[in-house]
């Protein structure tokens, strides 16, 4: 299995490759320079955050994720530090989509949420990108692409 993300709008490749070798085991390969320059990857696997955000991932219950006292504030930790940095890129990706790549409000919710009427919520994501990136707020997009009526 094996996952390439190439970014439009400069056209360099970013390669974090993960290839599945036994139905348990997993190998990630990517170059540091290239393509963790800020070091947030490294940091991730580094700190045991990777680890544990894809245990809350692989957890059935909340239960099996308390296997000592104070592990599931760790968890529950080290997976908001990748949540917020996720959430950051996603909101400069939906304000690229959005603005330069001219999709409607239905095709980034559905890209979202799997729901393309959950417009209102994913110009919500957009505006929240706009402010994060500091950009003037004439630029925020309040226009009904599609249809009035929204999640």
């Amino acid at each position: 299995m094996r996952k390439t993300h190439t970014p439009s709008e400069k056209g360099s490749t970013m390669a974090v490759d993960i290839t599945k070798q036994t139905s348990g085991t997993a190998q990630i390969t990517w170059h540091p320079r290239n393509d963790d320059p800020r070091g947030y990857v490294a940091k991730a696997i580094e700190t045991g955050r990777l680890e544990d955000a894809l245990t809350v991932l692989g957890a059935s219950t909340i239960e099996h994720l308390m296997t000592s006292p104070g592990s599931l504030k760790h968890i529950a930790q080290s997976t908001a530090l990748i949540q917020r940095e996720l959430e950051r890129r996603m909101r400069s990706m939906v304000v690229e989509l959005k603005d330069r790549q001219g999709l409607s409000w239905s095709e980034i919710a559905f890209l979202l949420y799997e729901d393309s009427e959950k417009r209102s919520s994913a110009r919500a994501v957009y505006n929240a990108g706009v402010r994060q990136l500091g950009l003037d707020d004439a630029q925020v997009h309040e226009d009904q692409d599609d249809d009035p009526s929204s999640d």
